[in-house]
Order: C-alpha cells, then structure tokens, then sequence
C-alpha cells in the first residue's frame, strides 16, 4: 500500500480550510448546503486517490472516514464546539456530496482498471499483407494433432533414423 503524496497534501490543506470555516463564526454569502455539498465532494475526491490498493480497500476506508466520520462526525463536532446550531439537512448535504464522489471516483477507477487489463492483454492480429494465413492454418492443425494424441509422421522418421546412428 502506498501513499499518493500530492492528494493527501491537498487533503490534508483542504481539510484544515474546511475544518476553520466549519468551526469559526465567518459568515460566507454563499447557499450553506451547496458549501457543504460542494467541500464533502471535493474532499472525498482527494481522499479516494491517497492510498494506492485494491479498490475495495479504497472504497471503504473512504466511505468510512469521508462520508460516515467527516460528513456526519464533523456536523456534531461543530455543534458542540463552535456557536452554530446542529442542522440535519448539513448532514444530508455533506453525505450526499460525498456519496457523489465515491460514486464518480469508483467509476472512473473501474473504468481505469478495465483499461490497463486490455492494454495487457491485447495483441494486435495482423491484417493485409503481414498477415500469414498459411502458417496459421498449419499451426491450428497441429494443435488439433497434438490434441488429439496424433504425432507428424515426419517427425517419426526422423527419431527412428536418429535412434540407429
């Protein structure tokens, strides 16, 4: 398991940032719910990519942390530490920005795993002129005579000749 350094320092910043606004009495001329929605998304988007594992991993350590102690953990905290008053529709905005981004996240990583498993897989057949027909129609009748226990008979000869020197 390794650690992406560029999204756990962008994590870490963002996360300070949205812990002071949370946790201080500024008062931003923005919809309060579109800024919750709008940060849980962002920070579950940089957390998703800090650890490099599998991406079941990935995924609920992400969904624990982000989405289950941020988005509802933070919303009790500033309850009880700053002047603001507990808001519900806080914690339904913060989990749906986060779902959003787990949503999005998951995808493209699916998707980016799909990707990388052709691109190893994929052997180009050749077409046109390069192509040699001939020989892979002898190759599939050999398999086909290896399959089915029959041997060349040229090949017979050969070891017999050899097996009398």
């Amino acid at each position: 398991m390794r650690i992406r350094a560029p999204f756990a320092g962008a994590f870490c910043a963002l996360a300070l940032v949205a812990t002071y606004l949370g946790l201080t009495s500024i008062d931003i001329p923005v919809n309060d719910k579109l800024l919750h929605l709008i940060t849980f998304f962002v920070l579950t988007l940089c957390f998703y990519w800090i650890l490099e594992t599998t991406r079941r991993r990935v995924i609920n350590l992400t969904l624990i942390i982000c989405t289950l102690v941020g988005g509802v953990g933070s919303e009790f905290l500033q309850s009880v530490v700053s002047t603001r008053q507990f808001d519900p529709f806080d914690i339904l905005a913060n989990l749906i920005g986060s779902a959003g981004a787990l949503v999005l996240c998951t995808w493209y990583h699916k998707r980016m795993l799909e990707r990388k498993r052709h691109t190893r897989k994929y052997q180009p057949v050749p077409t046109g002129e390069d192509a040699d027909i001939d020989a892979d129609v002898d190759a599939g009748e050999e398999m086909e005579d290896l399959e089915a226990g029959r041997v060349n008979e040229d090949e017979n000869q050969e070891q017999d000749i050899g097996d009398v020197r």
